[in-house]
């Protein structure tokens, strides 16, 4: 997750275009004119960011809401773990994709989870658990700021952003996170092995980050083997 915070990411394109917006109307208008106007716009994107960020990181990932009592086992497992460690319910998320993966966004008090079809239709109770419990860790963890690194607002920017301020060890330590809820490593081992034997979900560079195993042409992605022999050990 990246060490940088939200706010902090949206001020990049906000603050750029209210200094251009402020130097142009001071120069062709008035020296307040362009205080006054390049601060309500810097304002604006930066808000826009902000707000935005959840519903285009979504559409990204191209995930639809998933409807309610479609897929009891899945919203039994996460009623079950939230419950269990006081954590608030997330709503859920599907992607049609047969890869094995799964993704969490928003913020710590609007959070979304996405899971691909390939999880639901490709893995047993207990390595979909261990996947829910993976993803869950990361709750509060950073992902409000790797929402907002989703935005096409960040532009080309974006790229440098992620190589910069993701930290792949974090996302290790979400693994043995998730081994501490579940206390069944096998399973998660199990899980990402299914994922690697499966097809990849699509490259995208703008949330290649969110994504638990990703495209595998990410470089802030941890070497899932590496996750694989890690878990074993425990």
């Amino acid at each position: 997750m990246p060490t940088m915070s939200s706010r902090a990411l949206a001020a990049i394109p906000a603050v750029p275009l209210g200094v251009i917006v402020a130097i142009v109307l001071t120069v062709a208008v008035h020296p307040v004119a362009g205080l006054v106007f390049g601060t309500a716009a810097g304002a604006a994107v930066f808000f826009w960011v902000l707000n935005g960020a959840v519903g285009a990181a979504l559409r990204a990932l191209g995930a639809s809401p998933l409807v309610e009592g479609r897929e009891p086992r899945l919203e039994s497992l996460v009623e079950s773990i939230c419950a269990s460690h006081g954590i608030a319910e997330p709503i859920l998320y599907i992607v049609e994709s047969s890869a094995i993966d799964a993704a969490v966004v928003g913020t710590p008090a609007d959070t979304r989870l996405v899971v691909t079809r390939g999880v639901l239709t490709k893995l047993e109770r207990l390595e979909i658990e261990a996947v829910v419990a993976r993803e869950m860790t990361l709750f509060g963890n950073g992902v409000a700021a790797a929402t907002t690194l989703a935005s096409p607002a960040l532009g080309p920017v974006a790229a440098g952003l992620r190589t910069r301020l993701l930290d792949d060890r974090r996302l290790v330590r979400a693994d043995f996170d998730a081994v501490s809820v579940t206390r069944y490593p096998p399973a998660l081992a199990s899980a990402f092995e299914k994922a690697l034997e499966s097809a990849r979900i699509s490259h995208n560079t703008r949330t290649d980050h969110l994504w638990m195993i990703g495209s595998g042409t990410d470089s802030v992605q941890p070497d899932t083997r590496e996750r694989v022999d890690a878990l074993r050990e425990l």
